[in-house]
């Protein structure tokens, strides 16, 4: 308000009778010099940072953020990304039309991220126009819950986990969640799925378009069983880890999809390896989830999985697509997650643990990426406690 008056009053010379002018012409070049040096000891040691919803270069990250980030790191930069919490706060939405049908499947519990899955479903309303959303969850979970996701364009799946028998990491839970879902979308025709979980969430508008284009650019290598490559993150895409390939989130054609999650439960599927819960070894490497699901699929399209990083690495090139994190602007809701790159990036290392999509693509051209130079052994386990832990790489 003030400032208002004085521009009034002043007119053009109004610039003149700001505090730093008047103080320039009473001290001179004295106050030029001390000012400079005030501004490098506040930028040398600015711990707070505030306005974190400031504009830059004409757009703000975020719509509203009232609280601030004190930052005491000495040798290293920090720096920040902010995602809305709230539906409320999320602005972004989808432009893009696509001509197949397309769905989003939100597998998993509900109860224990009921907020933040509210809040999933109303953005992915913003951002995934032109899709059907389907949740695959319990018939234990709070019937209040499930008729406040209720909505004409969520269709919501109560699987009976009292039939699902119990297994390691709850794989069990999540193939029938999954398969269920996906049969499903089948029913409805759709072409493409876009498998998530209901502690995940990506942000980026237009990814319809952005998904099928990867499939269409990249096609798979000719085979006996899929159409498409598998589109996966590289969060839990591990190089040295054999055929561990992460479940967190997948995209690609509904019959694909459906051949990887079949619906053969853990136990069974372990039993034709030669295998059981107990003894869930091969090559030191543990059947966890991940490398049970991944081996099993490619499996069914080659006769004979050798266990060795060249077949594990051929496997990827020739079946599977990794995308960046960065592309889906992606938030796991677990497991440390307020670093950005966890599991992603390393600097105190030769290589990073995960592939990225820069990565995947030399994978693809027959690039030498070399990978071996670091190691020319895999990932090597041993159990531990009822689960495993590391013998070699990456303790």
């Amino acid at each position: 308000m003030f400032k208002k008056i004085k521009k009034k009053l002043l007119g053009e010379n109004y610039h003149k009778f700001r505090s730093k002018n008047i103080l320039k012409k009473i001290f001179g070049e004295a106050y030029i010099n001390n000012q400079r040096k005030w501004k490098y000891l506040i930028k040398r040691f600015n711990f707070i940072k505030t306005k974190l919803d400031k504009k830059t270069a004409g757009q703000s990250l975020v719509k509203k953020e009232n609280g601030f980030l004190l930052d005491l790191t000495f040798n290293n930069y920090l720096t920040y990304h902010l995602r809305p919490k709230f539906s409320k706060d999320f602005i972004l939405e989808s432009t893009c039309e696509i001509s197949e049908k397309f769905a989003v499947i939100i597998q998993g519990p509900i109860e224990e991220n009921a907020d933040f899955l509210k809040n999933t479903l109303k953005i992915y309303k913003k951002i995934f126009k032109n899709s059907l959303i389907i949740i695959s969850t319990w018939e234990s979970e709070d019937k209040e819950l499930i008729r406040e996701l209720h909505d004409e364009n969520i269709h919501i799946i109560l699987n009976d986990d009292k039939k699902i028998k119990k297994s390691r990491s709850n794989i069990n839970k999540q193939i029938v969640s999954t398969n269920v879902a996906l049969n499903f979308a089948k029913t409805q025709n759709v072409k493409y799925c876009l498998k998530t979980r209901t502690d995940h969430r990506v942000y980026n508008n237009n990814l319809e378009t952005f998904l099928i284009s990867l499939i269409k650019t990249f096609p798979v290598k000719e085979n006996k069983l899929i159409k498409s490559r598998i589109l996966v993150p590289p969060m839990g895409t591990f190089k040295f880890f054999l055929y561990h390939l992460t479940d967190l989130m997948m995209f690609g054609e509904t019959e694909d999809l459906i051949n990887y999650w079949d619906k053969e439960n853990y136990d069974v599927g372990l039993e034709k390896m030669g295998l059981s819960e107990k003894n869930y070894f091969i090559n030191d490497t543990p059947l966890c989830p991940e490398t049970f699901l991944c081996s099993r699929f490619i499996g069914k399209i080659e006769d004979d999985l050798t266990w060795d990083l060249e077949n594990w690495w051929r496997c990827l090139r020739d079946y599977f697509c990794i995308i960046d994190n960065s592309s889906l602007d992606s938030l796991w809701f677990k497991y440390e997650w307020e670093v950005e790159y966890r599991y992603l990036k390393t600097y105190s290392d030769k290589i990073s643990r995960t592939v990225d999509f820069h990565e995947w693509l030399s994978l693809y051209n027959n690039s030498k990426n070399n990978w071996q130079l670091y190691s020319k052994e895999h990932e090597k386990f041993e159990e531990f406690n009822g689960s495993y832990r590391g013998k070699n790489l990456f303790l």
